[in-house]
């Protein structure tokens, strides 16, 4: 799917850095490809299905991250799973956040969360997207 997404963590309503460590727990088994002057790392997992993520992924802690150009199935799956980790929300344009748990929508800046969603897998997020 040629589709952004971004993945944040917020506290008390403002940005907070998510552990890179988390990032490299979920996906470094697939990265298939690095550019590190852009960011950039390719995945492609098991059921075929594949993603480009960009953001400071080599960093100890970082901002954001992107996930752009990606399959539905198990690279969804893993999404939240990092999202999970690293106690982050999936935030897609036009569509609701997607929290992991309810917990994180006192975190969320006020404007995100009248509308957010939790979500357990790939499949939440892919209804997410379809509903939009």
């Amino acid at each position: 799917m040629s589709y952004q997404m971004w993945v944040q963590r917020f506290v008390g309503g403002g940005p907070a850095p998510m552990l890179g460590a988390a990032f490299e727990a979920v996906f470094g088994p697939y990265v298939d490809r690095l550019e590190p002057e852009f960011g950039c790392a390719h995945v492609t997992v098991p059921d075929g299905g594949d993603a480009t993520f960009y953001g400071a992924l080599s960093d100890v802690e970082f901002d954001s991250l992107m996930i752009s150009h990606f399959s539905p199935g198990q690279v969804l799956d893993l999404l939240v799973e990092f999202a999970r980790r690293a106690d982050a929300v999936v935030i897609p344009p036009d569509c609701p956040t997607m929290l992991t748990v309810e917990d994180q929508r006192d975190d969320l800046p006020q404007e995100l969360r009248a509308e957010a969603v939790v979500v357990a897998d790939g499949a939440g997020v892919d209804a997410v997207l379809a509903a939009g």
